[in-house]
Order: C-alpha cells, then sequence, then structure tokens
C-alpha cells in the first residue's frame, strides 16, 4: 500500500482549507468538500472572503495566525456558507512558511462540533440554572397578588366602555395576565414543574403573537417565515415567553432606527435520537445592533448576567431562555454574521 501524502490528506475527518497570501483557496480536502457542500472545482481558486461571506470569525483567525507566526483556535464558531446550511465548528489556523521560513499562507482546518456535545453543553448549563428555583418561587409568589389586581383593573375598564381600541387591549391584558399566572403556578407548584404539555404548536403563530406585544414605532419588526414548517411540541406559555425574552432584547440591542428580523427555516440536518430520526425547526431572532461584548458572551446564559445599564435588566432574560430551550429538548445559540446579531433557536420535529 503506497500512502502517499494525497491519499493521507483525504482521509483526515477534519476538514482542512489551504488558502495562499492573499487569502485564495489552494487546496481543500474532502471533509471540507463534505463541510462546505461543494465540489473541489467550486472552491479552489475562491478567495476565502467569497467563501464564507459575513464570517469574520474565520478570516480575524487567519490574520490573527499569520501576523503572530502561531497556530490560533476559536473553540466554537457557527458558519452558514450557504443557504440552509447552518455549521458549528472549531477553527483552527495554522501558518505555512516555505523552506526559508517566509509565510506564504495559512492553513484553515474546521472540526464539526456535533449536536451531542452542545446537548451536553446546554445539560451543564442547565445544572447552574437549577440553583434559582428557590429564588423564583419566592419571586413568583410575591407577584400572584398584584396580577390579580391588574386583571381586576383591565376588567373594569373593558365594563366602561370606550370602544374598539380598548376592548382590544383590555383583552390582551387579561390574556398576559392570565398566562403569567400559569407560569407562576408552574413555578409555586401547583402544575407539574417536570413535565411540559404536549400540544401542537404553530410556532409563526406564537411569533406573531409575540411581535404584537413588541411593537415599538421607533424599531422596524420584519417577519422572513417558512410557511412549509411542521408544528412542533410545546408548551404554548413558555415558548411565548421564550420568544418575547429575544425579541424583546433584541429590540433594546437594535436601538431607535434599528431593525428586528424573525426568520424561520427547517434544518437541513437529521440525527437519530432515542432511535427515532429527528430534526429541528430553527427560529432566528436578529437584530442590527451593536454587538456583544466579549466580556458578556461566554456567561450570557448564566443568571444576573447583564450588558444592560444598572437597573435596566435583571440578568435573568436569558437564562429563562436557556432553561425553557432545554425543557423542550432543543439548543438555543447566538453568532455574529454581516453585521447582525443572531440567536438561534433549534426546536425538535420528529420525523416519521
Amino acid at each position: 500500500m503506497n500512502f502517499t501524502p494525497e491519499l493521507l490528506w483525504d482521509q483526515l475527518t477534519t476538514g482542512v482549507i489551504a488558502v495562499d497570501g492573499a487569502g485564495v483557496v489552494q487546496a481543500v480536502n474532502g471533509a471540507a468538500e463534505r463541510l462546505l457542500g461543494r465540489a473541489r472545482r467550486h472552491l479552489l481558486g475562491v478567495p476565502l472572503e467569497g467563501l464564507l461571506p459575513g464570517h469574520p470569525i474565520a478570516l480575524d483567525l487567519i490574520h490573527r495566525a499569520r501576523n503572530l507566526a502561531m497556530p490560533c483556535r476559536v473553540r466554537t464558531a457557527q458558519l452558514n456558507p450557504s443557504p440552509g446550511l447552518l455549521l458549528s465548528v472549531s477553527l483552527t489556523a495554522v501558518p505555512l512558511e516555505d523552506a526559508a521560513g517566509n509565510g506564504v499562507g495559512v492553513l484553515l482546518q474546521l472540526e464539526e462540533v456535533g449536536a451531542l456535545e452542545r446537548i451536553e453543553e446546554g445539560q451543564r448549563l442547565q445544572d447552574t440554572l437549577d440553583s434559582l428555583e428557590t429564588l423564583a418561587l419566592t419571586v413568583a409568589h410575591e407577584v400572584k397578588n398584584p396580577l390579580a389586581g391588574i386583571r381586576g383593573v383591565a376588567q373594569l375598564l373593558e365594563m366602561e366602555g370606550g370602544g374598539e381600541s380598548v376592548a382590544t387591549c383590555t383583552a390582551l391584558i387579561c390574556t398576559e395576565v392570565d398566562r403569567i399566572s400559569r407560569l407562576l403556578d408552574a413555578l409555586l407548584g401547583l402544575a407539574d414543574r417536570h413535565s411540559t404539555p404536549e400540544e401542537a404548536i404553530n410556532i409563526h403563530e406564537i411569533l406573531d403573537h409575540v411581535l404584537r406585544l413588541c411593537q415599538r414605532a421607533e424599531i422596524r419588526m420584519q417577519q422572513d417565515y417558512d410557511p412549509s414548517l411542521p408544528t412542533i411540541r410545546g408548551d404554548r406559555d413558555q415558548l411565548i415567553q421564550l420568544f418575547l425574552n429575544l425579541v424583546r432584547n433584541a429590540s433594546d440591542a437594535a436601538g431607535e432606527g434599528g431593525t428586528v428580523t424573525l426568520h424561520t427555516r427547517i434544518s437541513a440536518q437529521v440525527r437519530f435520537e432515542q432511535g427515532r430520526r429527528q430534526r429541528h425547526i430553527i427560529v432566528e431572532v436578529r437584530d442590527n445592533g451593536p454587538g456583544i461584548a466579549d466580556s458578556v458572551r461566554q456567561r450570557m446564559f448564566l443568571p444576573f448576567v447583564t450588558s444592560k445599564p444598572r437597573g435596566a435588566g435583571s440578568g435573568l432574560g436569558l437564562a429563562i431562555v436557556q432553561k425553557i430551550v432545554h425543557d423542550h429538548g432543543g439548543l438555543v445559540e447566538v453568532a455574529e454574521q454581516a453585521g447582525q446579531t443572531i440567536f438561534r433557536v433549534l426546536l425538535p420535529v420528529s420525523v416519521p
């Protein structure tokens, strides 16, 4: 058997892309072809910036490795090299030198981070969030009484009349108070906290309801829905709370004149879980705000971590998001792409 470099190069399970000093792709292996979903002939001679548009993480990593003349690594990055293809990968950039020690390019290594690793990471985070239970029970007890008062006032306003507009607003108030009361009942043990109701959910109905609650004159709200999405199984109230937190955070980040976009699609990947084929619907909440500070990014799903000014936020919103997604057997990820911050929620759909 002749173990040629070409044979070994294409047997690697890690995707490898070799770029020259100008950032143009000069060589790729078979694993890189499979990850990027393109044949080698369509990759060679293409600038990496064109191959991975809107992904400054990979480009910055290559620039850093070249300048420092040493390997540089990013543990997890989200890449979207083509529509419908989402990759969660670790990236390593290794500078290439000729025999004289002159830099001639960089090897970019891409190793896919599997769903199992991401689920395990979510479980570790969930173990931390479980410490919130005592605090949540205390808060729930204190909030129940004023909620009853708010609902009573809304009903009085509706009885006094005032036209269709007032009736619509009071009905929305009562609906939201009842939803919050049910959430608090679950926290107080008046409902089963350990199981998620399995009702059929149209995710677009949930998102439209959230947008009605979050309308702000100074913020532009956009919808980019895939109408073919199947229903999922879950808890309507919890899912409203999940996306309400994300959309409100996105609105605050976008600021006056900013844009928040809700984008849905079905994942391209099918995986096996407990003997069943499973896919995910993907809901992305995008904003064109200034992005997330590095000091916050690694801890953002932990309790009481916030980038908002003191008094403007409790730091519990994303911790609640993580818990609800975990209870529904899903994943939540964050990425920055083309000047947008993207919170990406994956919720499971069983495949026959």
